[in-house]
């Protein structure tokens, strides 16, 4: 039983790493998201600046927005993809953990079945020795 249980808990610090690891590709690829909308924001209002650019990169500026708005597409199909990805590795953390749980109070009530045995069959030892 305590060697199950030191092999469950080892397999729960490894799931909890893997979860760990998928929360943080999820936390990166949000990050790019983030700093892609922010690429296309700034172009858009570089492009609405009429003094700036005066139509003479316009082209440019419109193939590096579409650019910029297929890479956002693709990174929020891999977000949607992670997502399920950390949901699922969470589950399976969770899951090993309830066994883990369930494995430890069978153990501790095995050895309170044991110890209240031993107990009582000193017990009844000593009653016998008692009486002559």
């Amino acid at each position: 039983m305590r060697q199950r249980i030191r092999k469950i808990d080892r397999i729960l610090k490894v799931q909890q790493h893997l979860q760990k690891e998928a929360e943080l590709k999820l936390g990166h690829l949000e990050r790019e998201a983030s700093e892609l909308k922010v690429a296309q924001e700034t172009l858009i209002q570089t492009m609405n600046d009429h003094e700036t650019l005066h139509g003479l990169f316009v082209d440019v500026a419109a193939k590096r927005l579409q650019g910029l708005a297929s890479q956002a597409s693709a990174v929020d199909r891999a977000k949607v993809a992670q997502k399920a990805v950390t949901i699922d590795k969470a589950m399976q953390a969770k899951r090993t953990e309830k066994m883990l749980s369930g494995l430890r109070d069978q153990e501790r009530r095995e050895t309170e079945k044991k110890d209240l045995a031993s107990i009582l069959e000193l017990l009844a030892k000593g009653a016998s020795a008692s009486f002559p």
